[in-house]
């Protein structure tokens, strides 16, 4: 709440050109008891209240709007601090793109918040003008470079650690498909052979029982292999965030990472353990684990779990047990790397084999690791387990929530910033 309130100022200073404006809950609050005169300068967006105090409580805040973009030549605007701040009410409100937020930029209450002077808000209320142009927003975000928001983030990463919400060591990587349909005039958009054109997503995040948090991102080409992208982000962050080896215990990987070198590259370059699971049925390996599998003192283990069948949540019942390493060799460049493999069986209560939606029995998973695994490996399957509600969840929330699918502008800065808003 603010309130004008006269001060003694220097005579040599004309009154009439100073309006001081002070944040005083308290006297504002007992003004209207003792029913003197006020006006309220409504707010349609309250229910973002609670986020906005905690993001500006916790320092995230200021880590998200302090970003100065490296195209900005000149202070003598509108603050950057101010654009940013509205950038991110922008992305709270669920508004796309800075052309639909007309309404967001006329709320007085919500531009007093991100650092607009209470005058200033008054004299554009009285106008009906915007205080900002939805063009100026979008020419903002076109100023940024994949540097600054790279630093941005490192500032958003480092108030999540200082408050310790990072937990367990174990994350997951994945990827998603930023499709845009007539997406040539995108820059930096690429066309893969079907013409679509769009952008590929990578996002590493920390596994924790009851959410996940984003610790890093890497945007690419939608032709780019995903291996390649996990290694770019690898590298950097390794370099940015400290040595993998401290933080980074157990990385969890589907198939699609599938390679004896990445593995390699984990295990002995990065000291960081791994579970995957074995690509498809054409390799190598498979040889190795069926000779295991046909052994008549093969020890199993049985156990329920709940799964999603076709929408509708089930119990399962599973078997599972854990195979001596298995040495894998890579064709290129010929590094060995042994890995422990753990078998699972999935049944349907009344031991009818699991099928996916063509009818293909899907009921033999296989994992590999660079853990180890215990007498029959069910650890190695919970921790695989618990990267389901990225697939299934995660990419859901940054689709539908996050609008991650629709950029908020045609500039590559504009697409860049709608990824890190998405992962922050």
């Amino acid at each position: 709440m603010m309130a004008p309130r006269d001060v003694t100022v220097p005579a040599v200073v004309d009154h009439s050109d100073l309006r001081f404006w002070l944040k005083d809950r308290a006297r504002v609050e007992q003004e209207i008891l003792d029913g003197n005169p006020f006006r309220v300068l409504e707010s349609e967006r309250g229910r973002h209240d609670a986020m906005l105090d905690f993001l500006l409580h916790s320092g995230l805040w200021a880590a998200a709007t302090g970003m100065r973009p490296s195209g900005l030549k000149k202070d003598n605007g509108i603050p950057y601090r101010c654009l940013n701040g509205l950038q991110c009410l922008r992305e709270m409100a669920g508004i796309p793109t800075p052309a639909n937020c007309g309404p967001l930029l006329q709320d007085p209450y919500l531009l007093e918040r991100v650092g607009f002077s209470a005058e200033q808000v008054e004299q554009a209320t009285a106008s009906h003008h915007n205080m900002v142009d939805p063009e100026t927003l979008l020419n903002h975000l076109a100023r940024f470079t994949e540097a600054d928001l790279e630093t941005g983030f490192l500032q958003h990463i480092g108030v999540i650690r200082q408050k310790r919400w990072l937990r367990g060591g174990v994350y997951a990587v994945d990827g998603h498909d930023i499709i845009i349909p007539y997406g040539k005039g995108y820059e930096g958009a690429r066309r893969i052979q079907d013409g679509s054109y769009g952008y590929k997503l990578l996002v590493l995040l920390n596994l924790q029982d009851d959410c996940e948090l984003v610790v890093g991102y890497v945007l690419g080409g939608l032709q780019e292999s995903e291996i390649t992208m996990l290694r770019r982000l690898l590298a950097r962050l390794n370099e940015t965030m400290g040595a993998l080896r401290e933080w980074l215990k157990i990385l969890v990987m589907d198939r699609g990472y599938w390679g004896t070198d990445l593995f390699y590259e984990l295990k002995q370059g990065y000291g960081v353990d791994f579970v995957s699971r074995v690509r498809d049925e054409g390799l190598e390996i498979n040889g190795g684990i069926q000779r295991q599998l046909e052994e008549t003192d093969r020890r199993w283990t049985s156990l329920e779990e709940e799964r999603q069948f076709s929408g509708r949540r089930e119990r399962q019942r599973v078997r599972l047990t854990a195979l001596r390493p298995i040495t894998l060799i890579s064709d290129e460049t010929q590094r060995e790397i042994a890995v422990n493999v753990v078998v699972a069986v999935q049944s349907h209560l009344d031991g009818t084999p699991i099928r996916d939606k063509k009818g293909k029995d899907i009921s033999s998973t296989k994992y590999v690791t660079s853990l180890a695994t215990g007498p029959y490996g069910v650890k190695i399957r919970r921790f695989y387990r618990g990267r389901w509600g990225i697939e299934n969840q995660g990419f859901r929330a940054l689709s539908q929530t996050g609008d991650v699918d629709r950029p908020a502008g045609h500039s590559y800065g504009a697409v860049l910033a709608r990824a890190w808003s998405s992962c922050s």
